[in-house]
């Protein structure tokens, strides 16, 4: 794509000049006479560079930067000015200015600056690509996999996203169901405010003024009017957090609003309004809480209008080393860390049980504990692979050619997946295939390769 170019200046005759010293270059010249009417055109697209004239009717260029300064404009701003003043050229640095020239001008410095800006941009272009690529391929927000679980709930939730309907995250403790949440809320196109609610925390004698609000002298000590959670959502996303956790008596009043989408703050006599979009999450089988009598039948029909499972850590095991590896970039900024010998084959034997918010505090942990660059087994703090369990140490890969040594590495990582699939699953292998989000024929030749049995 070419580079595009913004020329401001009031003079017509200058901004022709310059429009035909850069014309053979890989641009697109926009020209604007006044500062009122280049701000017009960054408002509308901004340019990648801008060429500025500081002499110039209404909108000076000094006033102009400034404007631009308040836009976060991202691009370069050069300005070309008959003004040789040292005090006005340093003015405009500091105002961020990427260069000052005076006039008359040299050509070729002109047409350096966009080539320098082109290559600028080419990188950047580059470099976003490269990470729109690194999205797709594991990303969903902060959200990270590269499992099939993963990739089926980063679906759905692209899907769910901008539908007009209520949805409710199962998932166990850990598994980050709030950035689920998050991400849904990201990717709606909502334009209100994501506010997060964590039900269980509610207090018993405010709960109905923290989630409706209230009004000057509701009770004792209503001394203002207060917003409550829903209104603070409005035309936005209300995350309810541990939803199965929430009383009895304000499940009815939250369902009523469910049902209507209006509001009573205590001590008003009028409803009004929200246009709220609800987001539940629990680890509870709701299921059970009915049948216990401890949750409302017609609220849960309310809040799944469609449902996200978050997969728990164990079924995910192909995602655990590269999530530790993002977790040691992150808490070994202060000293360089990497994984021992034994280490990457406990992390996979590991059960957990606090799935990935475990793996990121124990990860944290051993980042502070390691005495060197090699974090060790015992550094983890985890308690020891129950008899039984794979816990084979990485290949030795010394001396090896770079291929070679992938394929012993892949081997390995895929032995450990599979054994610990089948030892979870009694050496079913249909289950163990479910487990590791592949076909039971895959599976079966993956034994015959791997020279491995059902009982491995």
């Amino acid at each position: 794509m070419p580079l595009t170019v913004l020329i401001s200046d009031d003079e017509s005759a200058a901004r022709y000049a310059l429009k035909r010293a850069l014309a053979r270059l890989d641009c697109t010249l926009l020209e604007a006479a006044d500062g009122h009417e280049a701000l017009a055109v960054v408002n509308r697209q901004p340019p990648d560079l801008i060429f500025l004239d500081l002499t110039m009717p209404g909108l000076d260029g000094l006033g102009m930067l400034r404007a631009l300064n308040t836009r976060n404009y991202a691009g370069e701003v050069v300005v070309v000015t008959a003004d040789d003043r040292i005090e006005t050229a340093i003015e405009c640095v500091r105002l961020g200015a990427a260069d000052y020239i005076t006039k008359p001008y040299e050509i070729e410095r002109l047409r350096a600056i966009v080539r320098r800006n082109l290559r600028r941009v080419d990188t950047e272009r580059q470099v976003n690509a490269l990470q729109t690529q690194l999205h797709a391929s594991g990303y969903c927000g902060d959200l990270f996999g590269l499992s099939r679980p993963m990739r089926h709930l980063f679906d759905q939730i692209r899907r769910a996203a901008p539908a007009p309907l209520d949805i409710l995250i199962r998932g166990e403790t850990g598994t980050g169901k709030e950035l689920v949440a998050r991400e849904l809320h990201r990717l709606s196109g909502r334009q209100g405010n994501f506010i997060a609610v964590n039900t269980a925390a509610l207090s018993d004698t405010l709960a109905e003024s923290q989630l409706f609000g209230h009004r000057r002298g509701a009770f004792t000590g209503a001394e203002r009017h207060h917003d409550g959670v829903f209104a603070q959502a409005d035309g936005g996303t209300l995350f309810l957090d541990e939803i199965g956790d929430m009383p009895l008596v304000l499940q009815a009043k939250v369902l009523r609003v469910l049902q209507e989408r209006l509001i009573q703050p205590l001590g008003s006599s009028h409803s009004q309004p929200v246009n709220v979009r609800v987001i539940s999450a629990t680890h509870h089988d709701l299921a059970q809480a009915i049948t216990a009598g401890r949750f409302r039948e017609d609220l849960l029909f309310r809040l799944r209008g469609f449902e996200l499972t978050v997969p728990p850590l164990r079924d995910r095991s192909e995602d655990i080393l590269p999530l530790a590896g993002q977790f040691i970039e992150q808490f070994g900024h202060t000293a360089q860390r990497r994984l021992g010998e034994g280490v990457a084959a406990r992390l996979l034997s590991y059960h957990w049980p606090g799935n990935v918010r475990e793996l990121r505090q124990v990860i944290r942990a051993a980042a502070v504990m390691a005495e060197g660059e090699w974090i060790m087994p015992t550094d983890l703090g985890l308690d020891p692979p129950a008899a039984g369990t794979v816990a084979e140490s990485l290949p030795d890969l010394q001396g090896l050619p770079l291929a070679a040594a992938k394929a012993r590495l892949i081997d390995w990582f895929e032995r450990q997946a599979i054994s610990s699939a089948l030892q979870q699953n009694a050496g079913n292998v249909s289950a163990a295939a479910r487990q590791l989000g592949i076909h039971r024929q895959s599976l079966q030749q993956k034994l015959i390769q791997l020279g491995m049995r059902r009982s491995q």
